[in-house]
């Protein structure tokens, strides 16, 4: 896991850094932080390689690489991603008073605008504007293409400043035209000494930075020198390689006043690495390399490793200087041959190394195609055996089928033969068997069996003529039935006659509000029968409470059953049922449901059928009264407040109400009388206009 992470902090650097001085002084950084665990120096030195706000995610880069016990303090020192969010920040102008900021940049510097100082206690601190902030827009208008004075005339000739900022905590710095434009973080680093104590992840990525073998650890008396060669001759040195017995590089002569005296370098001085480089088994030309390849150098030097070597005859002569002063011709001369010397070993080093990666390659590839081609005509060897043995498989099936479907016929022919020969005998069998019972009846047929036969006659006679006069009783029965309706009908008639009479009484009565008329009801009818209320309490129709026997008469429920049905309402959805009857139908004052539509909410609620009386719907009657006015009883309830609607139906018979319609609407086309009664219940039939009760 460490050394992935590793890797790609590696490809992130290289992405980012394109120079390779800045990436060695940022590796040298890291493993300077590793040793002293510094965060201070660690920022100091990162933010001289993160010289420009487009650097600023190797912040989050290294971030990774620091130990958990300094992740606050490097997340207060240095600005992450949530910090650089934008923001807004709103001020307002009283007066003639300043916003006490002040603001830096434009596009004739090819940067954008930034926030250059802030007044302490001015309005622009408090509303938060920070040194540092990169202004994005003002009042609404983008501000990356505009000038310097334009920007300024902008705020100061309004009033009100709304500004979308976000913090970069670096400020553009050019002093001239001419010169060339460079960042400075606005916020000093703060830091304490800390104790060293390295971390894993952060030693494995120091160990994989110089692509070869790690830094050599540090003695007691080791030394680490920081040079910075910009503007100056040279380092002032010169070097040479070391013998087999000591390899490395050693410092051979260092030039009075230079810069390597300054820094303390003395005769045999060991360079152990150079910018993370190692130096110990290091050939010549590597070394010459090293210190050459950049302006600023960290070198580890290890004091007078060297020193006896100096004082050997036999010590080797190459060295070179590692300044730009004028030297000696015949030092230049024998320098240039060593650089051109060691350049040819390298060039040809270099070749022999192309030459045998190039030979390697080549053996490799060659080997791999030989490879894939043994595996190719393997694999089609064995697809060929495969295809090969199922072939054979599939001969040896196919012969096995048809051998067994050749075994299957043949039984199945030998059935077939069995089953007729078995159905020709049983079927002969049989016939033997009915004549021969044939034959046994007729001879057991005799005189009683003749006189038992005439007896049989006699009886169907008898029995019709037993019907017959049933169904002369019976007309008689629905003559007297006819007679008792016109009976019934007279009645009503001078029942209508009296009331007309009464109601003519009382519009003669002067002075006098005629009254509403009565409901008048016959003796005979009257007696032993109580008054259905128009309206019967909701606490009655309350599960807990109701009794059918205390709301309707026994005539009324006529022994069926009565029950309490509550179905919900729903948005733009009838009850969905056609009803029939009223107190001017055949029905006899009866409400009855005909028809219970599909996709309505009785046909949802499952509780009402054909043939089912209503007889209450939320407390109101529904018993002798007109066919429109329960229509419109329903309607009302049906719009009326509430969730809900209750009904009290009385529960068809088991005969289909549908039967009892037809019948009855063949008895008044035909004018006939049927032999059964029509229904259990009482209705009414017309014939011949007389009004009839079947009982």
């Amino acid at each position: 896991m460490e050394k992935q992470i590793a890797r790609q902090f590696r490809q992130k650097v290289q992405a980012q850094l394109e120079d390779e001085s800045e990436r060695d002084t940022l590796y040298t950084s890291l493993r300077q932080y590793h040793e002293s665990m510094s965060l201070p120096e660690l920022i100091t030195d990162l933010r001289k390689v993160v010289n420009s706000p487009d650097r600023m995610e190797l912040f989050e880069d290294v971030r990774p690489l620091i130990p958990l016990k300094h992740q606050v303090e490097y997340d207060k020192i240095v600005p992450n991603r949530l910090a650089r969010k934008a923001r807004i920040v709103k001020l307002v102008k009283n007066g003639p008073d300043s916003l006490g900021f002040s603001l830096r940049g434009g596009v004739e510097h090819g940067v954008g605008i930034y926030v250059a100082h802030v007044v302490p206690s001015s309005p622009a601190e408090i509303s938060g504007l920070r040194v540092g902030d990169e202004v994005l827009r003002i009042n609404g208008y983008t501000v990356d293409q505009s000038t310097h004075e334009e920007i300024v005339l902008l705020t100061q000739s309004t009033s009100y400043i709304e500004m979308k900022i976000r913090h970069i905590g670096m400020l553009p710095i050019k002093r001239t035209r001419t010169d060339q434009l460079r960042w400075e973080y606005v916020d000093p680093v703060p830091g304490s000494p800390e104790s060293p104590n390295g971390t894993a992840l952060l030693g494995e990525v120091i160990n994989n930075m110089s692509n070869g073998a790690p830094s050599p650890k540090m003695g007691k008396e080791d030394r680490r020198v920081f040079v910075n060669l910009e503007g100056t001759p040279g380092l002032g040195c010169s070097i040479c390689g070391g013998p087999a017995y000591k390899p490395g590089v050693f410092v051979k002569n260092i030039k009075p006043g230079s810069i390597a005296e300054e820094i303390g370098l003395k005769l045999g001085d060991q360079f152990l690495d150079v910018n993370g480089i190692n130096l110990i088994h290091a050939d010549y030309g590597e070394a010459i390399t090293a210190l050459k390849g950049s302006k600023q150098l960290t070198i580890t030097v290890r004091p007078q490793e060297g020193e006896e070597l100096f004082k050997d005859v036999t010590m080797p002569k190459k060295s070179i200087h590692l300044d730009n002063e004028p030297q000696d011709p015949e030092e230049r001369r024998a320098e240039r041959e060593e650089l051109e010397r060691l350049r040819q070993i390298a060039i040809d080093r270099e070749k022999k190394r192309q030459k045998k990666e190039t030979e390697e390659r080549e053996a490799e590839e060659k080997k791999k195609q030989e490879e894939e081609q043994q595996s190719k005509l393997q694999k089609r060897k064995s697809e060929e055996d495969d295809e090969e043995i199922s072939r054979q498989l599939e001969q040896e099936l196919l012969n096995l089928s048809l051998t067994q479907q050749k075994i299957d016929d043949e039984k199945k022919q030998e059935e077939t033969r069995k089953r007729k020969e078995s159905r020709t005998q049983a079927q002969r069998r049989e016939s033997e068997r009915m004549e021969k019972q044939t034959q046994q009846e007729l001879d057991r047929l005799s005189e009683h069996d003749k006189k038992r036969r005439k007896e049989l006659e006699l009886q169907q006679k008898l029995e019709e003529q037993k019907r017959a006069q049933q169904e002369k009783e019976e007309r008689m029965r629905i003559h007297r039935l006819q007679q008792e309706a016109k009976e019934s009908e007279r009645e009503i008639q001078r029942e209508q006659q009296w009331l007309s009479q009464e109601a003519e009484k009382d519009l003669r009565k002067p002075n006098l509000i005629p009254s509403p008329p009565k409901t008048y009801m016959s003796p005979s009818a009257a007696q032993g029968v109580r008054r259905t209320p128009s309206r019967i309490g909701q606490d009655k129709l309350s599960p807990e409470k109701f009794d059918p026997a205390s709301l309707f008469t026994k005539p009324q429920i006529a022994g069926r059953e009565i029950r309490m049905i509550k179905i919900k309402k729903e948005k733009d959805t009838d009850l969905g049922v056609t009803v029939e009857g009223g107190i001017d139908s055949v029905l006899g004052g009866k409400v009855i449901i005909t028809e219970v539509w599909e996709g309505g909410l009785a046909h949802k609620h499952g509780g009402l059928y054909k043939g089912d009386q209503i007889m209450n719907c939320n407390g109101r009657t529904m018993l002798d009264i007109k066919l429109a006015r329960a229509q419109e009883i329903l309607r009302e309830e049906m719009k009326a407040t509430g969730d809900s609607v209750t009904l009290v139906i009385a529960v068809a018979p088991p005969k289909a109400y549908e039967d009892e319609v037809k019948k009855l609407t063949h008895t008044l086309a035909t004018g006939d009388i049927q032999e059964e009664p029509i229904s259990e219940h009482p209705t009414w039939i017309l014939k011949d206009d007389i009004q009839v009760t079947i009982i």
